[in-house]
């Protein structure tokens, strides 16, 4: 979401939230899960963009080729995001802030600055096959709408195979169940 600050030009941009980051983080990685989500969608709106999303990502083999896995902790998919994070702000490409407290952070904000939009514009420019990471993170971001990191975790939550998973464990994917009620889905449209 646009944000400015009027003493710091150089910030473009705001996303609240670290849980909301893993969960984004997590639909960016296991795009069956996403697909889930997208068909989830589309079943309460009937939009057919959110079909045919999931469909694209199982018809270019996703799922298998683009899929990181991630370890599940106590609220969810996790990975420590310090080592990413760090190559980012060294370079002023992303600030970390957020409502601290006496005991405890309440919410971590990730501010993107003016430069890091630019080294992103670029990057797509001089490789054009990274246009897909800013495709996925605007359909992630669509189908996520303003729910919070807790309401995406809850959400997340709602899948067997995520909440069955061990602490400590890999997420398993789900892409086999995906496909069988997408085509159910098709069949029926």
């Amino acid at each position: 979401m646009p944000w400015t600050d009027p003493n710091d030009p150089a910030v473009a941009k705001i996303f609240k939230g670290e849980a909301r980051l893993h969960a984004f983080d997590f639909w960016m990685r296991n795009p069956d899960y996403l697909a889930s989500e997208l068909l989830d969608g589309y079943e309460a709106t009937g939009n057919e963009t959110y079909r045919q999303a999931a469909e694209a990502i199982f018809e270019s083999d996703e799922p298998d080729l683009r899929r990181i896995p991630m370890i599940r902790y106590l609220f969810g998919a996790y990975e420590r995001l310090d080592d990413a994070l760090s190559l980012l702000r060294s370079r002023d490409l992303v600030r970390i802030t957020g409502i601290k407290g006496k005991v405890k952070v309440h919410e971590t904000n990730f501010i993107l600055t003016v430069r890091g939009v630019d080294v992103c514009s670029n990057a797509v420019v001089q490789e054009p096959i990274l246009e897909w990471y800013a495709h996925r993170a605007a359909l992630v971001a669509d189908i996520a709408g303003t729910r919070g990191g807790g309401a995406l975790k809850e959400k997340q939550y709602e899948q067997a195979t995520y909440a069955q998973t061990q602490l400590g464990g890999i997420i398993p994917p789900i892409g086999t169940d995906v496909q069988r009620r997408l085509n159910q889905l098709k069949q029926t449209a």
